[in-house]
């Protein structure tokens, strides 16, 4: 039975609170103070004495509680709460911290502070301004609750954002940061439900702010010459800064995978020779082994033995690799923006991916070497298509015009697979009737050709559609050589 009391101290005191004992649904004695109106204090005692009765039969669900008292947070408790459990399970601390400040920025909105007074600091800007505005949105958070976190009362924020002229993409990752908020205070067991699972992205190709190209192989070698004989860059030497191009442009390693390679990360006498990321460093959390081409591996044996134990790249920039980047571009006398878009330092991986992708590997290669969820991100993201490939394609097409058919060898050309243009790729010319035409103007049946490559290099072999294959028997997948493979000489 619950009691109502006062303490002793407090019994000759007038208007002095009352309490309430009592036995809560675990059987615990627990005391709660009540109010100076002994009626009510002992209506409060039966209140909580029948809520603990139908807790024990199972009639009030004990979740109900704790989403009541989530509630009562205020939403910055939450919102550090979550940025310790990106921390945990191996977020970078720069992940983590974005993604708080992305998802503060929004709530901050959604209270309805103003943009200006809640927008990132310009660069050089004085200590007090920028606790100005943490003092702003830290007010907001105070005041925040998670029920605040509905989709009808984001979208005005996201409006906001983007009437002020801020990027798609930037508005999108504002976005996934809310939502991925959102999700772990639902799974977390904080709310009921995942309000904002419905929330979508929009499409930001119609205001691409920053788009990456590609470099071509004669501008990736351009650039790795170019860095060879340039000075350092914030502790890191022209010839470092060569190799770490090369291994970025042969592994589509990403810049802090590059920086957590040791010397133990290179298995260069392995079949074929690979490069290892670990999976505590790589994006998708999973172990990364890269096959790369021998010329590169017989470059790396040297420039590996002379370095010490520890990290191959550490003394790469932690941060404005595109400065570092943009200036061997200059050195190169390549351009850092181009119709096509920028290089960064991120470009050296999308240029790996296309260079993949144009290889002619498989759908499924392509997103293997990729390291991607998904095709579709290897495909349509990173791919990039010069116009001279469309134009082959193009050009490949049924006439439909009613002109006469145009030539068997003109439409190989236009394809690509005349003899000329194989002649310059190092490979043996079709005459469009299964034979290989010679130099000398004879022809050489197709599997003879083959079995030929074969005695030349045992390692070929033929693919399940019988096409030769170059370089694919001893690493099981194609190609093992992506391109970008002159880099790897010395020349």
């Amino acid at each position: 039975m619950a009691s109502v009391f006062k303490k002793a101290r407090d019994r000759q005191r007038k208007g002095a609170s009352w309490y309430i004992a009592y036995t809560d649904e675990h059987g615990r004695r627990r005391m709660v103070k009540g109010c100076p109106d002994k009626a009510a204090t002992e209506a409060m005692a039966r209140k909580l004495e029948s809520e603990a009765e139908l807790r024990r039969r199972g009639v009030i669900d004990p979740k109900a509680d704790a989403y009541r008292e989530h509630e009562t947070r205020p939403l910055g408790g939450h919102l550090d709460d979550w940025h310790s459990y990106l921390i945990a399970k191996g977020s970078t601390s720069a992940h983590a911290e974005v993604s708080r400040k992305r998802v503060a920025r929004l709530v901050a909105l959604v209270c309805g502070a103003r943009l200006e007074s809640i927008s990132p600091p310009p660069a050089g800007a004085t200590r007090e301004v920028r606790a100005a505005a943490d003092r702003v949105i830290a007010g907001h958070l105070a005041a925040a609750r998670l029920s605040d976190l509905t989709e009808g009362r984001i979208q005005p924020a996201l409006a906001t954002l983007r009437n002020s002229g801020t990027s798609r993409e930037t508005i999108n990752h504002h976005v996934r940061a809310i939502k991925a908020f959102s999700r772990w205070a639902w799974k977390d067991g904080r709310t009921r439900e995942h309000a904002l699972a419905h929330l979508a992205t929009v499409n930001p190709e119609s205001d691409r702010r920053h788009r990456r190209r590609s470099l071509t192989p004669e501008e990736a070698t351009r650039l790795v010459n170019a860095a060879e004989h340039a000075p350092a860059y914030r502790g890191m030497s022209g010839s470092d800064r060569a190799m770490l191009y090369r291994v970025a442009l042969a592994t589509g390693f990403r810049r802090e995978e590059l920086r957590s390679l040791t010397l133990a990360s290179f298995r260069l006498d392995s079949e074929p020779p690979v490069i290892v990321c670990e999976a505590a460093y790589t994006k998708n959390g999973h172990l990364a082994e890269q096959p790369i081409p021998e010329t590169l591996a017989a470059l790396l044996k040297p420039y590996l033995a002379q370095k010490s134990p520890g990290q191959v790249f550490g003394a790469m920039p932690a941060t404005r690799t595109a400065e570092m980047i943009r200036r061997d571009l200059t050195a190169a006398g390549l351009d850092y923006e181009t119709d096509s878009g920028v290089v960064d330092f991120h470009s050296l991986r999308v240029s790996y991916v296309s260079a993949v992708v144009r290889s002619g590997a498989s759908v499924k290669t392509c997103q293997v070497l990729a390291r991607h969820s998904t095709p579709a991100l290897t495909i349509g993201v990173y791919a990039k298509a010069s116009i001279h490939d469309l134009t082959g394609a193009v050009e490949a097409l049924p006439d439909l015009t009613g002109q006469p058919d145009r030539t068997e060898a003109a439409k190989l050309a236009a394809t690509g697979t005349d003899g000329r243009i194989l002649a310059a790729q190092g490979q043996r010319a079709g005459d469009g009737m299964g034979r290989i035409v010679s130099e000398t103007g004879g022809t050489t049946d197709v599997l003879s050709a083959a079995s030929d490559q074969r005695k030349e290099k045992p390692e070929t072999g033929l693919d399940a559609s019988g096409r030769i294959e170059s370089g694919v028997g001893r690493a099981g997948i194609e190609p093992a050589t992506p391109g970008f493979s002159v880099l790897c000489s010395t020349s």
